[in-house]
């Protein structure tokens, strides 16, 4: 049992440490976006948001990938 204990222990302050990382990650882009929208650097801005929606098609189509395997 005290294995059990340790291992979800150290699981959720794994996930509570990636949880702070992104959500910094998260403050940190969008300072750069507020930053490039005021000085007029609009192609910072046309890029971070490629960047996001390029992530978002790739974790989609590897659910889709998944649910046509069953492998979900």
């Amino acid at each position: 049992m005290d294995d059990l204990v340790l291992t979800g222990t150290a699981g959720i302050i794994g996930l509570f440490f990636v949880a702070v990382v992104l959500i910094y990650g998260a403050y940190l882009i969008g300072g750069l976006v507020h930053a490039a929208f005021v000085s007029g650097e609009y192609g910072v801005i046309l890029i971070v948001v490629s960047v996001i929606l390029i992530a978002g098609s790739l974790y989609m189509a590897t659910g889709f990938w998944l649910r046509k395997t069953d492998r979900i």
